[in-house]
């Protein structure tokens, strides 16, 4: 699974490839260029794409999370009545109707998750429609596949996720705009941010700074201080112990730790609360239409399973009648042979030669194991409840098995078999075959191997 990311600022557009397989993620290429005007357009965009192409060697791109500079967004703490940041999402707009200096209708606004202790508390990132609908219309007329809109604050937040030690108390960047993110257990409490013209204020940058040093937590102790990118000079003394952030592989520069960012955003969907430059109706329509894709494929499956047992009840049935027509056969013909005789060692011997034949023939098609209905509910059993998993096929040949499905991801997938290999027991091995990610982020293809052998291991 491959994921693009691309940062807008005044100055110049970066982006940034990430492949993930199952087992691991690598940074593949990066690359920054130059803007002809403020925050890129057309032009640049289509200049952007040009070297992506030629630094990948492919001539298609991969899904892109496109990320907006702060100073196209505005930045509002809201308490809800609710905790649950899906109902939260869906009523937070109304709280900031009349409090953007944008018109009610043109705002587009997401929210990320409550910081600990502080439930019902959010931080709302808006835009103005018009702003996000212009950007998304100049990446993709330049070919860039928009996934999905994130702005700054949030790929900042997903780069210091994925590093090993999360910073707690301020953090400070100044790669686009100036940002400060309060952090705190992996999330945002408060956000504030200025222009970037603004570090050249030395006496307006010190006093904003001391505004927001007086926001502390209720120790009153100082709070610890990351830095992200330069350090302003009007800045200078008051950070001179501040630490800096280094925790970004070296593929990902400053020039591309956003972009860098916004590609992790997709794996990070759960730690970030899924966000995304829309409106409340939106994200809600595609949670129903992914749910109905998940309904769908689970009625497939259940398709798919009762065909399964259907044909392989036909196929002991047809073996059975086979059976009894050979042992009629062999009857008739030792009657003819041997008249007025009704039982003979030579007719048993006949007899047993051809169910042992039968039985060779049942063994290598694989007709022979017991209990193929129990086995089919099993797997059935062991289907992770509330998962995004779906089973397309089960086939069966030879006394082995084939699960073959699609999953929102490698650990849903392990689960499954996980849960298998407890359900089946000691006497069948179930083994992940192949799984591999298809073009949409966050699912992948498996396949699961069951026969009978030693306990699967993961792999």
């Amino acid at each position: 699974m491959k994921t693009l990311g691309v940062s807008i600022s005044r100055d110049h557009l970066s982006a940034l490839l990430r492949e993930q397989s199952l087992l691991s993620s690598r940074l593949s290429f990066s690359c920054t260029v130059p803007c002809r005007e403020p925050f890129g357009g057309p032009e640049d965009a289509a200049r952007l794409a040009e070297e992506v192409r030629k630094g990948t060697g492919d001539n298609g791109l991969p899904p892109v999370v496109l990320s907006l500079p702060p100073s196209w967004t505005y930045l509002r703490q809201v308490e809800l009545p609710v905790e649950d940041l899906r109902r939260a999402k869906k009523i937070h707009v109304s709280e900031l109707e009349g409090s953007l200096p944008i018109e009610d209708e043109e705002i587009l606004s997401d929210l990320l998750p409550s910081p600990p202790g502080a439930a019902g508390r959010f931080l709302a990132i808006a835009a103005r429609r018009s702003v996000v609908e212009r950007a998304v219309a100049v990446f993709s007329g330049a070919g860039f596949p928009l996934d999905s809109v994130i702005t700054d604050h949030v790929s900042i937040l997903s780069a210091v996720l994925s590093g090993e030690h999360l910073p707690e108390g301020l953090l400070l960047s100044t790669l686009s705009d100036i940002v400060v993110l309060r952090l705190e257990g992996g999330a945002i409490r408060w956000a504030r941010q200025f222009p970037a013209e603004m570090a050249s204020d030395a006496a307006g940058l010190a006093y904003e700074w001391k505004e927001i040093l007086r926001v502390n937590p209720d120790t009153g102790s100082p709070l610890p201080v990351t830095v992200v990118g330069e350090v302003p000079g009007s800045l200078s003394a008051e950070l001179a112990g501040a630490a800096r952030y280094t925790a970004v592989p070296e593929a990902a520069g400053d020039g591309s730790l956003l972009a860098y960012g916004a590609a992790l955003a997709p794996s990070l969907s759960a730690e970030l609360g899924g966000f995304s430059l829309r409106t409340s109706a939106e994200a809600e329509s595609d949670r129903d239409r992914e749910r109905r894709r998940i309904r769908i494929a689970s009625a497939a499956a259940a398709v798919a399973v009762l065909s399964a047992i259907g044909s392989l009840e036909a196929a002991r049935w047809a073996e059975a009648k086979k059976l009894a027509s050979f042992r009629a056969q062999i009857r008739k013909e030792f009657s003819e042979a041997v008249p007025g005789v009704k039982a003979s060692a030579q007719e048993a011997a006949q007899i047993r030669e051809k169910i042992q034949s039968l039985r060779r023939q049942q063994k290598e098609l694989g007709t022979d194991s017991p209990a193929l209905s129990a086995l089919l509910m099993q797997i059935s059993r062991a289907l992770p409840a509330k998962e995004n998993i779906a089973l397309r096929e089960v086939s069966f040949d030879a006394g082995r098995m084939r699960l073959t499905g699609e999953a929102g991801g490698a650990t849903t997938v392990e689960t499954y078999r996980s849960a298998l290999s407890a359900e089946l027991g000691p006497e069948m091995a179930a083994t992940v075959q192949e799984s591999q990610g298809s073009a949409k982020a966050g699912i992948l293809r498996f396949t699961i191997l069951i026969e009978k052998g030693a306990p699967a291991r993961a792999p």
